[in-house]
């Protein structure tokens, strides 16, 4: 493991946090307008409902960054990705042009297939 993925790892976490964060505070902030919380407790509602994200978030990037096999799963995905060769631009787009065909041809024969069964089955169910 290089100092690098382990870097990249944290914020990795650390972002997994700010999002578990953000759905734990919309998921409070949804409960507590539903059940009126919000409306009753407007005092201190808000607050509770940011420090309980906040403890949320932090408790999840904790949870999945206790674990040593976990961790060292992560850091050997870093690496696996680290050797992936990437298309060039040129390349890319030459592949794209041939997906947009091959789906265009497609589209043809599977309309023409459409077209052909359904005079066969009016002629034939009429």
């Amino acid at each position: 493991m290089t100092k690098d993925d382990a870097t990249w790892l944290d914020i990795c976490y650390i972002v997994f946090a700010m999002i578990v964060a953000y759905i734990v505070y919309k998921a409070a902030e949804t409960v507590g307008l539903q059940l009126g919380f919000a409306e009753r407790y407007d005092e201190w509602f808000p607050l509770a409902s940011r420090v309980c994200s906040i403890v949320g978030g932090g408790a999840a990037a904790l949870w999945l960054r206790s674990d040593a096999d976990r961790r060292d799963y992560h850091v050997s995905a870093i690496g696996e990705i680290r050797k992936v060769t990437w298309p060039s631009i040129p390349d890319t787009k030459r592949m794209t042009v041939v997906v947009v065909i091959v789906v265009a041809i497609f589209s043809v024969i599977l309309t023409v297939f459409d077209v052909v069964w359904s005079k066969i089955l009016q002629a034939i169910l009429p």
